[in-house]
């Protein structure tokens, strides 16, 4: 059964999209109406005077079309734990940061820096990017450019020679460096089924070409029910 898709745009980003699906899940995608993913790995983080690898463990929650939230818990050697929360709950982004309660980012290029990273984090699922709020154009060919046309964002996905994702990239305001910069998720080329979801074995993130974080996918639960909490980050949800 070929792969069904109601995403707007040319036909050859189409094919792209549907080959791109095909090389990870075969002619029988999940549908993916929500989504909670366990990643571990490391991220390159300031400790004390020096910036270094230290280990990170996120989870990643989606309520498609535009809920999102990220929780992640940082472990420098020999220094406290440090945790924190960005949340997207289709109209407000909130944050936390240790055991504080959450705030509302007000900063219009940071907020337009985590929706799009978060829309970048979708897209590597794949199946998201075929709903009707996107719209699909080609950009050459082996690359499209899939826009959330209801958060207006937009990130480019290059694909292999084998039609596998390769790497997700999207411009955005770098936090640390607090200049535009490409972010970018590349995805190796091995894959397996983790819960019955075939995912990329690693997940490696860049600003530019310098390295952010690299992550391997763990626990996986498809169409989790949500409540709206859990994306408002009411009552420590």
């Amino acid at each position: 059964m070929p792969v069904l898709l109601l995403a707007r745009g040319d036909a050859q980003a189409k094919d792209l999209l549907r080959r791109a699906i095909e090389a990870r899940y075969g002619f029988s995608p999940p549908a993916v109406d929500s989504l909670e993913i366990d990643f571990k790995g490391r991220v390159r983080a300031k400790v004390g005077p020096i910036t270094t690898w230290v280990p990170v463990g996120i989870m990643a929650r989606f309520r498609f079309p535009k809920a999102m939230r990220w929780d992640f818990t940082v472990r420098p050697v020999g220094v406290t734990v440090q945790r924190g929360v960005e949340a997207f709950d289709g109209t407000t982004f909130r944050h936390v940061r240790g055991g504080s309660a959450p705030s509302v980012i007000d900063n219009t290029a940071m907020i337009s820096s985590l929706q799009r990273r978060l829309w970048a984090m979708a897209a590597v699922l794949l199946t998201p990017l075929g709903e009707h709020f996107v719209e699909l154009k080609a950009i050459g060919s082996n690359s499209l450019e899939a826009t959330n046309t209801l958060i207006k964002d937009c990130v480019t996905l290059r694909l292999r020679a084998d039609s596998s994702l390769e790497r997700v990239d999207v411009k955005c305001l770098n936090p640390d460096s607090e200049k535009e910069q490409l972010f970018n998720l590349r995805l190796s080329q091995e894959q397996a089924p983790i819960n019955d979801m075939m995912l990329p074995r690693k997940i490696s993130a860049f600003w530019d070409d310098a390295p952010y974080f690299e992550v391997e996918p763990g626990r996986v639960e498809n169409n989790p029910t949500f409540s709206d909490a859990v994306f408002s980050l009411e009552h420590g949800s």
